[in-house]
């Protein structure tokens, strides 16, 4: 990206104070549960689909979407948070030396306290286990770059995604969706290249590319529900993650 537009491998300009997710453990309310930081990329991933979106033009009356983003997961009880947090020390210790790290894939069993193993899940644990997101929105609702807020949030939203085991059968499903859809809807999507991610390639399409998406997911089982529809707020917190409020707005909260 750089090659060919310098400049074009930074994310788009962020709004408002910069997101900060708790590492954990953390106990959060609204959902009842400790939360700790989401190892895995989907950080990344969201980062590399802004930046794909933000090369290209917006369209008339679509809002200014790019958002900050954090991820978490969650466990139910102070029990699993205390063994999460014993397992995520032992592995980052371990994982620092050749040494440790074979003693990990040899025994992935004992070392993620029995969460994982070769042998992989039995057919009636996969039919057992299900998986849940849970996305909480907060913005505000006229700010761009050439107009950054200078208050707390106005604007909240908390929308639901849920499916079947995430490893072997949901994963395969959105897979599947994926590339269906490309194939039936290459139409939709104006960005031409090589390599994308699903957020970047189908948010070239618009709000009505994505929405197809969407049904397509629904359509095999992924289901999305808005829990909390767009409504006025005057919250500086996000439920996993606390925004330092902009410096206008800081004498207020």
């Amino acid at each position: 990206l750089e090659e060919e537009a310098p400049g074009s491998s930074r994310p788009p300009p962020l709004l408002g104070p910069k997101l900060k997710v708790a590492a954990g453990p953390a106990w959060q309310k609204a959902l009842a549960r400790y939360s700790f930081l989401f190892p895995g990329a989907d950080v990344a991933v969201v980062r590399t689909s802004q930046r794909t979106l933000a090369r290209q033009p917006r369209r008339a009356g679509e809002p200014y979407l790019t958002p900050q983003f954090g991820a978490s997961f969650t466990v139910a009880s102070a029990r699993s948070a205390a063994m999460v947090a014993l397992a995520g020390a032992l592995f980052n210790a371990l994982s620092g030396s050749g040494w440790g790290r074979a003693l990990l894939l040899r025994q992935p069993a004992l070392f993620t306290l029995g969460a994982f193993s070769d042998e992989g899940p039995s057919e009636e644990r996969l039919a057992a286990t299900s998986w849940k997101s849970v996305f909480f929105g907060r913005g505000w609702s006229d700010a761009t770059p050439d107009r950054p807020p200078s208050t707390s949030f106005d604007r909240a939203a908390t929308v639901l995604v849920s499916g079947p085991e995430p490893g072997y059968i949901a994963t395969a499903l959105m897979f599947l969706s994926m590339a269906r859809f490309i194939k039936e809807e290459r139409r939709r999507l104006p960005i031409v290249g090589g390599v994308f991610t699903p957020g970047g390639l189908v948010g070239s399409g618009g709000a009505a590319a994505i929405t197809a998406l969407v049904d397509a997911l629904r359509a095999v089982g992924i289901r999305f529900e808005v829990e909390e529809a767009l409504h006025a707020t005057d919250d500086s917190r996000t439920q996993l993650g606390v925004w330092g409020p902009p410096a206008a707005a800081r004498s207020k909260l």
